[in-house]
C-alpha cells in the first residue's frame, strides 16, 4: 500500500502523472495528496522519479524512467532537448501541445466563472517560426542557458529558429571562439525575408574601445548578417528605420509593418499574423469611436486598426518601439489617425482617466507581469470593449477579476499557439460592458 508520507528529498518513488501544469511540467499527487512536478512526464504516464525539492504542500521531481508511457510522446526533433532551456515539449504531440495550453488558459479564467467558447488556434509553422532569438555567450561558447541555470549550452543549429537566423550561427560561433567575448552581455538576431540583423548587447561596465566595436562589426558580416546594432546600459545607436535596415514581418490591405534590431517584436511572424486578425476582427464588431492602446510597441496592432478606420490613442513607454511606430505611421500615410505617445503606461492611463476621456475601445498587450496598476484607471475609462492580449494566464486571470468586479463579462476568449514546442502561450480574451 503506497505510503501516506510525503517522500523525502533524494527519494525515489513511483507515481502516475495527472496533467501537465502550466509551463509544461507533467503533476502528479503522492499518496499524501502532495503534488510533484515532473518536468518531461506527460499525462497518464506512470513514471519513477527522484525528488529534487521537497516543501510542504509541493515536491519537484527528476525523471528516471517511464514505465508506461503516453501515446501523444513523441521522439523530441532537437538532439539538445532536456538540457537547453528554450523548449519544454518537444516531447508532445504537436496536436495535443495546442490542447494543453487551451487547457491552461481555461484552468486560469475558470475560477471567475462562465467562461465564452475558445477558440483555439495553431501556429502556422510548427518549425523554423522562430524570427527573434537572444543567445547568450558564456565559457561554454555561443547558445542558450540550460533550464534553470546560468549555464550556456552551446547550439550550432536550432530547429525551432528561421532559416535566417540559423544561417548565421555557424559564422557567429566560428568567429567569437577567436575573440575575447565577456564583455558580450547577450548577441540577438533578427531574421527574415532571406535578411538577418544582429544586436549585441554590450557590458556597461566594461566600454568597448571603437577598435572592438568595429571587429564586432566585421565579424557580424562575415557571418552574414546585414547590419549590426550595439546596446549598452540599455542605451541602442541611432536607426534608420529604412526598409533594408529591418524585416517585415506582416503585409496585408497595402500595409506594411516592419520589425527593427533591439526592439520587441512578436518572434513567431506566423502566429502574430492571427494575434492581429482576432484583434481586428474584435475591433470590428465593436462600437464606433476612438481607441485607447495600451503597451502599444512599434504598432503592431495601431497601425492595423488605423488602416481599418479607427482613431487610435497609443501609449507605450519604450522610446526604441515608439520612434518604430512614429516612423512606420509616417511611412504608411497614417499619422493623422494615431496620436503616438511615449509615456509610462501606468501614469499616461491614470491621467486619461482623470481628463475623463472617453474610448469606445481599450487594448492592452501588457508584458508577463501583467497590468493590475492599470485596472482601476482602465475600469474608470469605461470603455464599452476591451481587448486584453496576454502571454501569462494567471496574470490575466487575476486582472479579468478586477474588470468583472467593475461590471464587465467576458464576450469571447482565443488562444494562440504563439511558441510551439514551448511552456508558454498567447491569449486573447474579449470583455463588454454589462
Amino acid at each position: 500500500m503506497p505510503s501516506e508520507t510525503p517522500a523525502q528529498l533524494g527519494q525515489e518513488i513511483e507515481l502516475t502523472i495527472e496533467d501537465l501544469a502550466a509551463g509544461g511540467d507533467g503533476l502528479a499527487r503522492e499518496a499524501s495528496g502532495r503534488v510533484v512536478f515532473v518536468p518531461g512526464a506527460l499525462p497518464g504516464e506512470k513514471v519513477r522519479v527522484r525528488l529534487t525539492q521537497a516543501k510542504r504542500d509541493f515536491a519537484r521531481a527528476e525523471l528516471l524512467g517511464i514505465a508506461e508511457p503516453s501515446p501523444q510522446r513523441v521522439e523530441p526533433t532537437c538532439p539538445l532537448f532536456g538540457q537547453c532551456g528554450g523548449c519544454q515539449l518537444q516531447h508532445l504531440d504537436y496536436p495535443a501541445q495546442v490542447e494543453a495550453k487551451a487547457a491552461w488558459v481555461q484552468r486560469a479564467l475558470s475560477r471567475l466563472g462562465e467562461l465564452p467558447p475558445l477558440v483555439k488556434v495553431a501556429s502556422p509553422q510548427v518549425w523554423g517560426w522562430r524570427h527573434r532569438v537572444r543567445l547568450t555567450l558564456g565559457q561554454e561558447g555561443l547558445g542558450f542557458l540550460a533550464e534553470g541555470s546560468r549555464q550556456v549550452v552551446p547550439v550550432g543549429e536550432c530547429p525551432v529558429a528561421a532559416s535566417e537566423v540559423n544561417r548565421l550561427l555557424p559564422g557567429l560561433v566560428q568567429g567569437l571562439a577567436k575573440m575575447d567575448t565577456s564583455r558580450i552581455a547577450y548577441l540577438e538576431i533578427l531574421g527574415g525575408e532571406g535578411r538577418s540583423l544582429v544586436t549585441l548587447g554590450l557590458d556597461p561596465k566594461r566600454p568597448l574601445s571603437n577598435r572592438w566595436r568595429g571587429e564586432l562589426r566585421r565579424l557580424c558580416r562575415q557571418a552574414g548578417a546585414s547590419a549590426t546594432r550595439l546596446e549598452q546600459g540599455g542605451l541602442v545607436e541611432p536607426w534608420e528605420r529604412q526598409p533594408e535596415l529591418g524585416v517585415d514581418y506582416w503585409q496585408e490591405d497595402g500595409l506594411t509593418l516592419s520589425a527593427y534590431p533591439g526592439e520587441f517584436v512578436q518572434a513567431n511572424f506566423g502566429a502574430n499574423r492571427e494575434l492581429i486578425r482576432l484583434v481586428r476582427t474584435a475591433a470590428a464588431s465593436a462600437p464606433a469611436g476612438a481607441v485607447l492602446e495600451l503597451y502599444a510597441g512599434g504598432g503592431n496592432f495601431t497601425l492595423p486598426l488605423a488602416k481599418d478606420g479607427r482613431v487610435v490613442l497609443a501609449v507605450e513607454g519604450d522610446p526604441e518601439s515608439h520612434a518604430s511606430a512614429k516612423a512606420q505611421a509616417q511611412r504608411e500615410g497614417l499619422a493623422g489617425r494615431v496620436e503616438l505617445r511615449q509615456a509610462e503606461v501606468i501614469g499616461a492611463a491614470a491621467e486619461l482617466a482623470a481628463q475623463g476621456r472617453g474610448f469606445a475601445l481599450a487594448l492592452l498587450d501588457p508584458p508577463r507581469t501583467g497590468a493590475k496598476e492599470v485596472m482601476p484607471s482602465l475600469a474608470s475609462l469605461a470603455p464599452k470593449r476591451i481587448v486584453y492580449v496576454s502571454c501569462h494566464p494567471a496574470a490575466l486571470a487575476r486582472d479579468t477579476a478586477t474588470l468583472l468586479e467593475k461590471g464587465y463579462h467576458m464576450h469571447s476568449l482565443a488562444v494562440v499557439d504563439m511558441f510551439p514546442h514551448t511552456g508558454h502561450t498567447e491569449a486573447v480574451l474579449v470583455l463588454d460592458c454589462a
